[in-house]
Order: structure tokens, then C-alpha cells, then sequence
């Protein structure tokens, strides 16, 4: 399981001209199908007077532990030669939850499958290097359980880790601890807790997330 993810770290809209054709490249940080769905709607609403606005994703699936979601969209030009190569190049950053969509005005000059899938690939990297890259660290939300008297441990242990504790609740057999502490951790943290409790305490993972 990867320990980080790589996302575009801004949302930017680039130019490029190859021979009369004009080439817009539009980039996307999103966090799920729905909303690069979204953006591709609103990019082709904005160029609706366009040739073609092509499209390709990559982003999470909405059930845990699934492979990514790969998607791309010729929108009317010769069938793999211009989604294909804009998918390319988000794969070939190893960007994750990201769309692009290459908008073209034809310029009369008609550039061919190779020319197409060259410039497409093209104008999908020069949007990726203006967006930028950012890593994302992953996360684990975790809920310990301890009886009272190891709930100061417990307590005291999370903030020696640096743990973000959200919530604290009490019942007759003890204390429910909710935090937030980085993946890369959580097995050193497990371990000293075993240590500092003597082994009596439960610990389970509500969920991974990045940011």
C-alpha cells in the first residue's frame, strides 16, 4: 500500500499551438469520478464552439483497496489518438485523482494519427509541468479502546507520536479514543502501546486518507 500519492498541485489552463491548431489544456485535482465527470462538463461548456474537448482521468474508486479508475474520451477524433496519449502522460507522471481535458480548434492542417497523438501528448504534459506535482502523505484514523486506568497511557502515548486527537468518549468499561496519525508510524506506535499498556488495549483503523 502506498505510503504517499502524487496529485496536480494546482488547477491551470495552458496554450499550445501545433501548426494552425490551437491546443488548450486544462488540469484538474479532484477527488473522485463525480467530480471529473464535473470539470469535463464545465470545459466543454465553456468551449462549446470547440472541434473536440478530449478527456482522460485517473482517479480513486469509491470502494476500498480497489484498482484506480482509467478513463479517456476521444470526443470525434480517429479512434486512439488523442485520449490514449493524454491518459499517457498523467500515468507516466503517476498522478493520481486527476483530469485533463485538451480542448482543440482545427486550424485547416490536418496533422495525421502521429501528429495527433503527439500533440494531445504534448499539450497534456506542458498543462501537467505548469499545474505542478504534489505528494500527498497518507494517514490512518484509528479508534483505541482501554480501560481507565491505562486511558492516561493511551492519552499520553498519541501525544508523544504526534497524534491529531479528534474525539474522546467514555462508557462503563472505559475509554474510546478517536486520532488521526501518519501510516508510517502505526506499526512503532502499536508496538509501544503493547509495551506501555501491557498488551490491554484495542486499536482499529476507521479509515486511510491523504492530505
Amino acid at each position: 500500500m502506498a505510503k504517499s500519492k502524487l496529485r496536480p498541485a494546482s488547477n491551470v489552463e495552458i496554450r499550445n499551438k501545433v501548426k494552425d491548431s490551437k491546443f488548450y489544456g486544462s488540469i484538474f485535482a479532484v477527488n473522485n469520478r463525480d467530480e471529473a465527470e464535473k470539470r469535463i462538463a464545465e470545459i466543454k461548456e465553456k468551449y462549446n464552439d470547440a472541434t473536440h474537448n478530449v478527456s482522460a482521468y485517473r482517479v480513486e474508486s469509491d470502494r476500498t483497496n480497489d484498482e484506480l479508475i482509467e478513463y479517456f474520451d476521444d470526443d470525434g477524433e480517429p479512434a486512439g489518438s488523442s485520449g490514449p496519449p493524454v491518459l499517457k502522460a498523467i500515468k507516466g507522471s503517476e498522478l493520481e485523482n486527476t483530469v485533463i481535458i485538451i480542448t482543440r480548434y482545427f486550424g485547416g492542417t490536418k496533422l495525421g494519427i502521429g501528429g495527433l497523438i503527439r500533440a494531445y501528448g504534448e499539450t497534456a504534459r506542458l498543462a501537467i509541468e505548469e499545474a505542478g506535482v504534489e505528494s500527498l502523505k497518507k494517514f490512518c484514523e484509528i479508534e483505541v479502546f482501554s480501560e481507565f486506568n491505562k486511558l492516561g497511557v493511551v492519552l499520553g502515548q498519541l501525544e508523544a507520536f504526534g497524534a491529531d486527537i479528534k474525539n474522546t468518549e467514555y462508557n462503563n468499561q472505559g475509554g474510546v479514543v478517536i486520532a488521526e496519525i501518519p501510516a508510517e508510524i502505526e506499526s512503532r506506535f502499536k508496538k509501544v502501546l503493547k509495551e506501555k499498556t501491557a498488551n490491554k488495549y484495542k486499536l482499529k483503523i476507521i479509515k486511510e486518507l491523504f492530505h
